[in-house]
């Protein structure tokens, strides 16, 4: 394993010498919410996109202090952002495995079941807490699941989250590939997802979510997994998912471009505003 130091907690890791691919690796100094992207963070990625390339490594991976998420940096030096390295892992492990199913969040773009077909594979969606995507993962014939915020599942390893797992079953599958970790990355499609709060007190989270459900329009009501997903006559979605531990209600939405998803988003973000008072 060739090992290259950047002065700072940057530190290059090798892939097998047979592919001549290597890694930078950098543990982060303190444990970040899910899908929040800081100052510290970015700097930190920035600083390992810099070491990626002036060291020509492949790719660089940066983990949480209690190593259960993953970051990525391409083999240019450009950070991989969480919504699209769960796109990137999931064609790998499809293409590894020749299909399968891989398990998902309901807050992930549908553009995961376009990319799980193309390689003989389909997405098992599920709720968005840490344990409901253990459970389903934990099922035969699956192959991979992740959360879209740097959690990742391996089959068989017997962790909920494991950084160090999913990054040596990236470098395992990469091995295999003849592509580049940037090069997977620009068949993926732009991440249209977007994502809102509202804050909530916790005596009306049941008065917005039954206004959201009783909500006039031409959309159909998703209740299968988590909160209240909405589907539009388009495919454009929302998602409006009262929070379990803060008084807070999380909106996501995805359209056809990045506009209709502002607009989704602000529509459904105003409906549980106007429910909640």
């Amino acid at each position: 394993m060739t090992i290259a130091n950047g002065g700072y907690p940057d530190t290059g890791l090798g892939m097998p010498h047979h592919r001549r691919k290597r890694a930078g690796g950098q543990r982060g100094r303190r444990r970040l919410p899910a899908q929040e992207i800081t100052d510290e963070r970015a700097d930190a990625l920035a600083r390992l996109g810099r070491l990626v390339a002036s060291s020509n490594a492949d790719l660089g991976a940066r983990f949480d202090p209690v190593g259960e998420r993953l970051a990525l940096v391409d083999d240019p030096g450009e950070t991989v952002d969480d919504a699209r390295a769960v796109l990137i892992q999931l064609v790998l492990a499809a293409q590894h495995h020749r299909g399968g199913r891989v398990v998902l969040p309901i807050n992930v773009s549908r553009t995961a079941e376009h990319l799980a077909a193309a390689h003989g594979a389909r997405v098992q969606w599920t709720g968005t807490s840490p344990a409901a995507l253990a459970k389903a993962a934990a099922a035969p014939g699956v192959v991979f699941a992740g959360d879209g915020a740097g959690g990742c599942i391996l089959p068989g390893t017997g962790a909920p989250f494991d950084g160090a797992a999913a990054l040596v079953g990236l470098l395992g599958h990469l091995a295999e590939s003849s592509d580049s970790l940037s090069s997977l990355g620009a068949r993926i499609p732009q991440n249209r997802v977007l994502q809102g709060e509202v804050a909530t007190p916790w005596s009306v989270k049941g008065v917005v979510m039954r206004h959201i459900a009783e909500s006039d329009g031409e959309h159909v009501l998703d209740t299968t997994a988590d909160g209240l997903r909405i589907i539009e006559p388009d495919g454009s979605w929302a998602l409006v998912l009262p929070d379990p531990a803060q008084a807070v209600t999380w909106v996501w939405a995805e359209g056809t471009s990045q506009e209709v998803s502002q607009r989704l988003l602000e529509k459904w973000t105003d409906r549980v505003l106007s429910a909640a008072g």
